[in-house]
Formats: C-alpha cells, structure tokens, sequence
C-alpha cells in the first residue's frame, strides 16, 4: 500500500489477504450502487487483458525465442503463475507457434485452487485468488504447479538482500546478474520457481528453453523485506542466505504438480460458473462457449488485434496526441 499511495489519488483497502478477491469484486458492486459514473476494469474478466499478452507479450517471447534458441534451442514449456491471467494469453500466442511446447500455470501451495479445488491464505502478492479467472483458457492449460510461499520468499530475499547478494557472488555469480536481481518481486521469483520444478520433472536439458516472465519488481516490496527481518527478529546473514539457496532454490522438488487430463482441465474450467455466473452475472451461454466452441471463441479473439490497433489509431488521431 506505500507503493500504491505513491501512484494513485484513491486507494481503496478490502479485509483479508493476497487470496481475497471475492471482497473486491463485493466492493466493486458498491461503488456501482454508491457512485455515479463509475467504470470498473476487472481484469480478471477482461478479454483485452488476455489479448494484449497475446499480441505483446507473445511477440515478444517469440523474438527472444528466435534471438537466442541456436541450431539445438527448442521451446519446452511456458511457466506463469496465475493472477488475473492476463500473462497467460502469452503463452497461447507461443503455443501457436510451437504446438509442442507444454503451458504448466503455477499457484501457491497454501491455496491450490488449480491443483484440487482448494483454497487459503498465502502471501505470493498478485496471484492465487480463490477462483478461476474469466479469461483463462484453460483449455489449453497442460500442467498445474503449485508453488510454497515460503520458497518464495525466500528466493526474494536472497535475491534483495546485500548478504544474499553477496553470497551469490561467492557461488560465482556475474555483477551483471546480480545488478538485475531486483527485477525479481515476489510472484516473479514464483514464476522462476516453476520453471525449476518444471524442468527437473520433464528432466529437461540445456538444449530445452522454459520461457517466463518477472511480472514485478522489488522495488513494490521494500516494506516485505523489513516485515521479514522483524519476524525473525535478527538481521539477514550469509548463513541465512546459504540457508535459503539451499532449501528453497536448490531443494525445490517435483511435488505438487499435475499433468492435466481433458477431465481435470474441464473440472478447472467448470470453476468458472462460481464466481463468474453466481457472483458476477457473467453469460452461461459464453462460458461454454470457452470450451465447446473452442476455435470460434478463442480463435476469434485471437484475431481481433489489427481491427484493435486501427480503433486506437483513430481514437488518438481524433485527441490530437498523434501528430
């Protein structure tokens, strides 16, 4: 909340955790009542959200992809964990690409909503919700991994912490890693983790590429750092840092994962009608089209970006910020 303070006129703060989303969708529905002209962008719900990574992100991957690949290189798999699941349209660009590679989607272990139905609090800040968004394909969804928090964060601290820097440069790590390290925040080292365990359960070489993305910075985190220093009530050392490469990077293990079956994507899929067509007054009639028009929802969407990007152009010729 510091961080948002610093860049919105209004925050608004719901009771619970990283995991309670229903009470923001319950506070949306009262600004509606309660304000006039109120615009609610739910990005769990919106298709341009899915979109947008298809076209940009997706892209983007690609180019990397082609730039760094080699003669050997093939795409194995895309590793992302699951927030709005904006990100996730990425990987459905990528997949039309290389139809072999694997989307494996990661959540946190303290509330495997993907993994079993389950759900609970845990602190990997900008996923795990409790449901299933809209505008997961998850048709095409290929593995579930779930993620303990604590493995998390402790990759987040040794990455962030001068003693945790400095006992990476002891293990031979460049400074022109160890410079990016802050790019990593908490759910970004989430992602990184399920490449880990995505790679150590398909026994991947160094032949095989794994894409991800690190989905925030350190820089929203700071006050993350302190809370964990005053938990544990002493100031991190490089023994803690030993600690935490060795437990939660290099001892990470292939538990909690699931390969998805037609009938265990469905089961995920069919989450859906909980929160979006009790709750959020969603169309039936749409979320089965998700599944059982497949190529007519999907594809469809999948096209709509050039259409988009001449709106765009229109619209900004018309305000005068093209010239």
């Amino acid at each position: 909340f510091e961080w948002l303070n610093k860049v919105a006129g209004e925050v608004i703060a719901t009771p619970g955790c990283e995991s309670n989303v229903k009470e923001i969708y319950d506070k949306t529905w009262e600004l509606r009542r309660t304000r006039d002209n109120v615009v609610i962008f739910n990005q769990f719900g919106e298709l341009g959200n899915h979109l947008w990574h298809y076209e940009v992100t997706g892209n983007a991957m690609h180019e990397i992809i082609k730039a760094e690949a080699g003669s050997k290189g093939k795409l194995a798999g895309i590793c992302l964990t699951s927030g709005s699941a904006g990100t996730l349209g990425s990987s459905d660009y990528l997949k039309d690409q290389y139809p072999h590679a694997k989307l494996a989607v990661g959540e946190a272990l303290q509330c495997p909503t993907l993994l079993n139905n389950g759900f609970g609090d845990h602190r990997i800040e900008g996923i795990g919700d409790k449901h299933i968004p809209w505008i997961h394909n998850v048709k095409n969804t290929d593995m579930v991994i779930a993620i303990d928090d604590n493995d998390s964060l402790g990759m987040f601290r040794l990455f962030n912490e001068p003693s945790g820097q400095d006992y990476l440069r002891g293990q031979g790590i460049s400074e022109e890693v160890i410079a990016k390290l802050s790019w990593v925040g908490i759910s970004g080292a989430a992602n990184i983790l399920s490449c880990i365990k995505f790679a150590k359960y398909y026994e991947l070489t160094e032949n095989d590429i794994i894409m991800t993305v690190l989905t925030d910075s350190a820089e929203m985190y700071q006050s993350r750092l302190q809370e964990m220093e005053a938990e544990r009530g002493n100031e991190y050392s490089s023994l803690n840092a030993a600690v935490d490469h060795n437990r939660n990077v290099l001892g990470v293990r292939t538990d909690s994962m699931k390969e998805l079956t037609y009938q265990s994507k469905k089961r995920i899929h069919n989450l859906k009608y909980y929160t979006w067509i009790e709750q959020q007054e969603y169309d039936m009639g749409e979320l089965n089209a998700q599944w059982y028009d497949y190529d007519e929802y999907w594809g469809k969407l999948h096209q709509m970006g050039p259409e988009l990007d001449k709106l765009i152009e229109q619209f900004n010729e018309k305000t005068g910020l093209v010239k």
